[in-house]
């Protein structure tokens, strides 16, 4: 008898493919694309809560400047950045959303084509 402390599997690939149970082969493209989807949604997100955060301290820098030439200029262009990076993740977003019209993906639900009869 063979003892066996622990078995680590994915229960989304089929026993044929070396899994450990019910899955199919169709039901694990769903599972890897609904970790795609949700990485890009968290990657533009993020993306756009980082650049808001800039374009915020960039204003409270300029509120608090006083006056200061120097610390003004660094305000301002802290702001001209942070527009510019949230121009850059709106029109990532839109190219993406753009490319998934025409090849039929949508960012909640990427699905990831598969092999069947194996």
């Amino acid at each position: 008898m063979e003892k066996v402390y622990a078995q680590i599997c994915n229960p989304a690939i089929p026993t044929q493919l070396g899994g450990c149970g019910g899955g199919n082969v169709e039901q694990g493209g769903k599972v890897i694309g609904g970790l795609l989807s949700g990485i890009l949604g968290l990657v533009f997100l993020l993306g756009f809560l980082l650049t808001l955060a800039y374009l915020l301290t960039g204003g409270v820098q300029w509120i608090t400047s006083g006056g200061d030439k120097n610390a003004l200029e660094s305000a301002r262009n802290k702001i001209t950045n942070a527009i510019i990076g949230l121009v850059i993740v709106a029109s990532a977003y839109a190219v993406f959303k753009l490319v998934g019209s025409f090849f039929g993906i949508e960012l909640p639900t990427i699905k990831i084509p598969t092999i069947s009869g194996t």
